[in-house]
Order: structure tokens, then C-alpha cells, then sequence
């Protein structure tokens, strides 16, 4: 026998309530008192829990749709049931925005990649509270609780076995972009009895920080640098939107960084630097262009021309099919609720070696995302992505580039064209046995060569800063 869900009347004066997120999907089963959806006030926001058991078949309110107190929002029916939403629903509800799940009257839902967004997470409001205390993706955290809900022990126990993770881990910190908060975590030298120089490190197009970032600033901090590494908006551990690859917003990200570490007691705000690899080199040189607090940049296997870039990657009727998806994306998109979401791996194929190191990276921690889901509008972003264009605003102040001879990813081209653009001061170094992803391990000594050409650099400018 079918159920239905209505807006529930939380207090004397309450009239009305918005349908703020949904925890079950059309189609998947509930059992009675499991959270089905969240439904906000001007003073509290619910869990609305199943009245009963069955699969919840029709959801009738969107996110963010206000009803009155007692309005119909949802219909749980027994598996296999067919349904009359006529009969079952009063006479002032309409049916007609309701998305029906397989089984039930209506055309089926396809719960494909693109139509379930990443954002929907089930987890306790405590499990929530922690991972976001301690800068954790709930994305990754196994969930035990009913239907697969996240509860704060599950995310106490990821923490614990955090412990065994193959990189180094800093002290967590959060701090907003935009009214997003970011996930980050800061690498402190030492010797702290006075501020020391700070560096942000802008990691690649995965765009989160435990790919290569903690390593690099571990070896920053030992060098006496305050080192902070964080995920961009939308990615990790940060809120966002998930997915969105937007180069201007990551940008703003980075800035934000800075300004968390210019107002950190550890550091030194008059020496900050920023330092990206790869996709991350390209947001270095775009902060270096337009904000003076960075008074050093360095940019590891920078991509400094977006459309230059995607093109390298691809034979030439692969790169006509690409732009001819982009351009049907773009014709879609205007009718389209939510954003197409491809792999990255549609957007940037990656090299044989990057494949490898991705994969024996994805078996040892099974739960780091290397190849995410993102919006397809982001290749578009990519193409009008142009930071050879920014880097001669840099100068006064001085940029490195470091590039692998070897790189077949991110080619050396692209450093050499942005260092042509440069002004001095600059200085370009290209490396021999230097791929895109290789040399990222403390044993290889291309590794010791990167950050001591780095370390070289940011110590002749900052101490010239200060002198």
C-alpha cells in the first residue's frame, strides 16, 4: 500500500517548510525511520524519515522548492506496486513534476553517472561535523549505518586509518573561497620561533591535494618554509559544486590560501610564494600576474595554454570529435538541469606513464579519486585558459619554471612559450629523466633536483625581499 510523504509541521507558527536535500533517490529502497529528506525552516533545518518501508517510487518537490505545511512531497510504495498518483494524492497536488522510479506508472529513470550528483552523501549530522572538523571527503568513508549511511564511528574509524596513508600529512585547516570552505592541510618547519616564509602549493587538474602536494611540502617545511596544500572548491574534502573545473574559480581558491597563510601566526605575511605543478603551475602563474602579496613564483610542468594543451593530446580526428561534443554539450546545456559529468580522463587522456603511476596509485588507496567525475563545460574553460598570455605582469617579481625533458603529458613547450613571454626576472630549467608523474617519489633523484632548484630560488628572492 502506498505512503505518502508530506511537509511536516515543526512548531505552532511554522506554515510552510523547503525541500532542502534529498538523501534517497527515485528508485532505491527505504526502510521506516530512515532519513529520506532534509526540509528547512527560518530557524532549524529536519530529517524527514520514512513513515514507512518500500521503494521510495515518486518524488514530487525538487531542492529548493517552499510548500505549504502538509503538502505532499513523496510516495513510498511496496516493490512492484502500480501506483495511481490521482487516487492517491489530493486534488491540488499535481503529479506532473514527480520523477517515477522503474517499476512504478510513468517512463523508468536511468540513474546513470551523469544524473546522480557526487554531492549526495548520506551521513549522520555528527559523522558530518567530523569530517568536517578534520578535512575529510565523505565520499571516501564506507558507510555501516542503514542504507549505506555514513555514522560519526565510520569516520572516526578512516581517521585511524589515515595513519597508514603513503604520503605525509600536515595540520588540517579550513578557510572559505567565496563562502565555499576549503579543506587544506599546513606543513610547519621546525624551528617556529619566529614567522616563517610561505609558500601555497596549487596541485593538478585531479584537484586533490594528496597527489604529490603533501610530499612537496614536507620537504618545503623541512626547508624552513610554512607549506599549505588544500583541495579546490568542489573537490576533496572542500565543498562546491561537484566537479566544476573552472580555472578562474580555482584561481580565487588559491588567493584565498594566501591570505589564509598572510594571516596565519606561523608565517611571515610580508614572504609568501606560491608554487603549482602541472594544471596547478598554470594557476601559479595566473595569482603571480595579478597578486603582489606572491613575491616568488615556481611552476613545475605548467600548462600555460589550455586549447594548445588539449590538442597535443589527441590525433586529429580525435580532436574534431572532441570539439563536436563540445559543441552539442553547449547546445544541451541550455535546456539541461544539471551539467553533463564525464571521467577526466574524456577531457585529458592521460600518457601510458601517467596511466601506470595513476593506477598503482588508485590499488594502494583505493579510495583516492584519480580519475573523477567533472562537468563537461569545464573542457571549454580549459580551451579559454591562456596563462602564457598573464606572465609577463609578473616581473618585478621572479618566476622558475621546471619541466622534464621527458614529459609527454604536459609537454616542455609549454613552459618554454610562457618563458619567452616572461620578463626578467625568469629562469627555465629543463630536466633529463623527468616525465610528468615519475619523479614524484623522495627516492628518485629527480625528486632532491626539483625542490633544489625550488628551494634555490625561493630562498635568493625571499631572502632579497627581505634585505
Amino acid at each position: 500500500m502506498a505512503t505518502v510523504i508530506v511537509i511536516p509541521k515543526l512548531g505552532l507558527t511554522m506554515t510552510e517548510g523547503r525541500v532542502g536535500r534529498w538523501l534517497k533517490r527515485p528508485g532505491e529502497t527505504v526502510q521506516a525511520g530512515e532519513p529520506v529528506l532534509e526540509v528547512e525552516t527560518e530557524k532549524l533545518t529536519v530529517e524527514v524519515e520514512a513513515p514507512a518501508s518500500g521503494i521510495l517510487a515518486h518524488v514530487l518537490a525538487e531542492e529548493g522548492t517552499t510548500l505549504p505545511v502538509a503538502a505532499p512531497v513523496a510516495v513510498i510504495a511496496e516493490p512492484g506496486e502500480e501506483l495511481d498518483l490521482s487516487a492517491i494524492l489530493p486534488a491540488s497536488s499535481s503529479p506532473a513534476t514527480s520523477r517515477p522510479a522503474t517499476g512504478s506508472t510513468g517512463a523508468p529513470v536511468t540513474l546513470s553517472r551523469e544524473a546522480v550528483p557526487a554531492s549526495e552523501i548520506r551521513a549522520t549530522p555528527a559523522a558530518r561535523k567530523l569530517a568536517r572538523d578534520h578535512g575529510i571527503d565523505l565520499a571516501r568513508v564506507p558507510g555501516t549505518g542503514p542504507a549505506g549511511r555514513i555514522t560519526a564511528e565510520d569516520v572516526e574509524r578512516y581517521l585511524a586509518s589515515r595513519t597508514a596513508a603513503p604520503w605525509p600529512r600536515g595540520e588540517p585547516v579550513r578557510f572559505r573561497s567565496d563562502g565555499y570552505a576549503l579543506a587544506g592541510e599546513l606543513f610547519l618547519p621546525t624551528d617556529i620561533s619566529r614567522p616563517a616564509p610561505g609558500i601555497v602549493l596549487c596541485t593538478g587538474i585531479q584537484s586533490i591535494k594528496e597527489l604529490g602536494m603533501p610530499l612537496l611540502a614536507q620537504a618545503f617545511a623541512q626547508a624552513g618554509y610554512a607549506a599549505l596544500v588544500f583541495d579546490y572548491r568542489g573537490f576533496g574534502a572542500s565543498e562546491g559544486d561537484r566537479g566544476r573545473l573552472l580555472p578562474f574559480e580555482r584561481v580565487r581558491d588559491a588567493r584565498a590560501a594566501l591570505t589564509l597563510l598572510e594571516t596565519h601566526p606561523a608565517v611571515d605575511p610580508s614572504h609568501l610564494a606560491i608554487v603549482g605543478l602541472s594544471m596547478g603551475g598554470a594557476h601559479a602563474l595566473s595569482v603571480s600576474a595579478v597578486d603582489e602579496r606572491v613575491r616568488a613564483c615556481v611552476a613545475i610542468a605548467p600548462v600555460t595554454n589550455g586549447r594548445r594543451w588539449l590538442r597535443s593530446l589527441r590525433a586529429e580526428w580525435e580532436w574534431r570529435t572532441f570539439l563536436e561534443e563540445l559543441a552539442r554539450d553547449r547546445r544541451e546545456r541550455i535546456q539541461r538541469e544539471t551539467p553533463r559529468r564525464v571521467p577526466l580522463s574524456t577531457i585529458m587522456p592521460p600518457d601510458p606513464e601517467t596511466q601506470v603511476t595513476l593506477r598503482e596509485l588508485a590499488k594502494r588507496m583505493p579510495d583516492l579519486p584519480v580519475d573523477p567525475d567533472v562537468t563537461l563545460d569545464s573542457a571549454e574553460a580549459i580551451l579559454e585558459y591562456e596563462p602564457e598570455r598573464e606572465v609577463e605582469r609578473i616581473a618585478p617579481r621572479p618566476v622558475l619554471f621546471v619541466h622534464g625533458r621527458q614529459d609527454v603529458l604536459v609537454a616542455p613547450d609549454e613552459s618554454l612559450a610562457a618563458f619567452e613571454r616572461a620578463r626578467e626576472p625568469k629562469r627555465l630549467v629543463l630536466l633529463d629523466g623527468m616525465g610528468h608523474f615519475n619523479w614524484l617519489n623522495p627516492q628518485h633523484p629527480v625528486f632532491a633536483r626539483v625542490l633544489a632548484e625550488a628551494t634555490a630560488w625561493l630562498q635568493r628572492w625571499l631572502a632579497a625581499e627581505s634585505s
